[in-house]
């Protein structure tokens, strides 16, 4: 089992290139696995390739900043969800700022994530509902809530981006979750790397990282 998952560093070598990993849950969680890409520099071909290889909900985690900043509020005021995935409003980024149109197509989804990600952005660039759904992770990351949502938005901070990222559950052929094996099999298909959320943890943890919201992102 020591090759079945890359490392964390190749994992974030990955991301900083612009292209997207494998991440899973804990099993005795949720037991799925989400692709990850960063926000700030993502391009269309990498969002149309996640929409085809994984067939899940795609969703934009951000951080409590940029939540505020850009007026993004949570879907309802109590949910019921028992994991609590912080769902909130949806959201395209508007012609006049971003270029965006009907806001479905790969293009307008990488335009209006981009725009998410860009320090410049004012909650009028954007219309609401639209087709993009961002989730607002825990202000202390996986030291508050171990979720793919706080997951990757740790992994964009550690790897000194701006704290925003692209995910998207993994499904089978036949519609059921895709597992840990499924999982390995599209990475070993895609050449990308599969880590788990444990091992950002422990990664942090090694790094001596108390949170990794404490970084500062490059940008």
């Amino acid at each position: 089992m020591s090759d079945y998952f890359n490392t964390v560093e190749e994992a974030m070598d990955r991301l900083k290139q612009g292209g997207f990993i494998i991440l899973s849950d804990n099993e005795d969680r949720e037991n799925e696995g989400d692709l990850v890409a960063l926000a700030q520099d993502v391009q269309a071909d990498i969002i149309y390739d996640m929409l085809h290889e994984a067939n899940g909900l795609m969703c934009v985690p951000v951080n409590g900043e940029i939540a505020q900043k850009l007026g993004i509020h949570d879907m309802v005021a109590n949910s019921t969800d028992p994991h609590q995935t912080p769902f909130s409003v949806t959201m395209d980024g508007t012609f006049e700022a971003t270029g965006v149109t009907t806001g479905v197509s790969a293009f307008d989804r990488a335009r209006t994530i981009q725009h998410i990600a860009d320090d410049k952005a004012q909650a009028s660039d954007f219309n609401h509902p639209g087709h993009i759904q961002p989730l607002i992770a825990q202000p202390n990351g996986l030291r508050d809530r171990t979720g793919h949502t706080e997951a990757a938005v740790d992994l964009a901070l550690l790897a000194g981006k701006a704290p925003a990222a692209v995910i998207i559950e993994v499904l089978k052929f036949d519609g059921t979750m895709a597992r840990r094996d499924d999982l390995k099999q599209l990475s070993d298909k895609l050449d990308v790397p599969y880590i788990t959320i444990d091992q950002i943890v422990k990664y942090m943890d090694a790094q001596h990282i108390q949170s990794a919201s404490q970084l500062v992102s490059s940008k």
